[in-house]
């Protein structure tokens, strides 16, 4: 291996562009290979390229020229973002008459590499005229990707509607236990302040065997990280009760150093206290994602350093999303906690929890509360 290391010195001392102009002397007992290609953010093998047993995959995390060195192989390869912008909302939007409406935030968009993808409406409308006009939304990346998405702006008189809302159907917790029930999986719920004072024990002999209780959540627009004003007390009197507990944290993270600032706070919160399932992370402001001015690799990676943050003091990482959002922009995880409002799962990924309703209803907790199941 010195020789290699050699030829990494020479390479930064020299940087890439002289590098290549001594090509010839320091590859002469090397074999050179050209001109590959590789698509951003994948994990190309090297020995599909050196056709032998070399271990490893090429880094594909920076676009542009890259250059690959070992005792045997001098490989020059070039990185490439092909992948469009994503775009994600439905086709009509609605605009009361003379009310402003700024379009390009009404729809997710986003991109696996630019953080700030350039967004444009195109086409003609008046929000002072009530009509429906048909209008473009185009997203072009930094590696100059375009994506387009057709729909219909429609301005319409404001609404006299003062009708109440229709009162919220909530199932019995024992419908779920009897149709989900078996020796392989577990009944939980998952709560949080909204769920304000919980008779714990009531919620035991409903048939609760674990339950996802919220930490806190921030950053918030002050800055600050919240702690979740039923935490301690949802934690103690449901592990008095001897039901299961694992955390989850909502998170409005934009960066690597929030959230190992939230990972930390979460854990000085904890103080090692013994936990018997995971701690989930929980982002899913995604109406407001074009604010955040992140790439979804970016994004992830701060799912991703999350769960690894936890994981070094011995808890357990797991991501929670909604099928939509883990089939569009998250990356597949180790352990995923799946919300999924259906009575038909046909989600393909695996996952280690499925939330599969916000309509519970649970003895010793007043209104709705989020059912779920644990697969052993």
């Amino acid at each position: 291996m010195k020789k290699s290391y050699a030829l990494m010195v020479l390479f930064i001392i020299l940087g890439l562009n002289n590098f290549l102009l001594y090509e010839h002397i320091v590859t002469k007992d090397l074999k050179i290979i050209r001109d590959l290609v590789f698509e951003y953010d994948t994990k190309p093998l090297i020995k599909d390229t050196t056709m032998d047993e070399t271990e490893g995959i090429f880094d594909t995390s920076k676009l542009g020229e890259q250059l690959y060195i070992d005792d045997h192989y001098y490989i020059k390869y070039k990185v490439v973002d092909t992948k469009k912008p994503l775009i994600l909302g439905g086709n009509t939007k609605t605009t009361t008459l003379g009310k402003e409406i700024k379009l390009v935030d009404k729809f997710l968009c986003g991109d696996n590499y630019d953080d700030e993808p350039k967004k444009t409406i195109e086409g003609e409308y008046d929000i002072n005229k009530v009509g429906s006009y048909k209008l473009t939304y185009k997203a072009e990346d930094s590696s100059g990707n375009i994506e387009t998405k057709e729909f219909t702006l429609k301005v319409v008189e404001p609404s006299n509607d003062s009708s109440t809302p229709s009162e919220v159907k909530r199932t019995p917790l024992k419908t779920y236990i009897k149709k989900y029930k078996n020796s392989k999986t577990s009944i939980g719920i998952d709560v949080s302040a909204w769920q304000d004072d919980i008779d714990w024990k009531k919620v035991k002999n409903d048939g609760v065997e674990f339950a996802m209780i919220r930490i806190g959540f921030g950053h918030t627009n002050a800055g600050e990280i919240k702690l979740d004003n039923w935490y301690k007390n949802n934690i103690k009197k449901a592990k008095e009760q001897g039901i299961k507990v694992g955390l989850y944290f909502y998170s409005y993270a934009s960066s690597i150093k929030e959230v190992k600032e939230q990972t930390k706070w979460i854990l000085e919160t904890l103080n090692h206290e013994p936990l018997d399932l995971p701690i989930a992370f929980d982002w899913e402001d995604w109406g407001d994602f074009n604010s955040y001015k992140v790439s979804f690799k970016k994004l992830n990676n701060i799912a991703r350093t999350f769960i690894e943050e936890v994981e070094k003091e011995g808890y357990t990482g797991m991501l929670y999303g909604s099928a939509y959002y883990l089939n569009r922009i998250w990356e597949d995880y180790d352990k995923t906690w799946l919300a999924y409002y259906t009575d038909n799962n046909d989600y393909e990924k695996p996952y280690m929890m499925w939330q599969l309703t916000s309509t519970g209803e649970v003895k010793g907790i007043d209104g709705s509360v989020d059912i779920d199941i644990l697969y052993k």
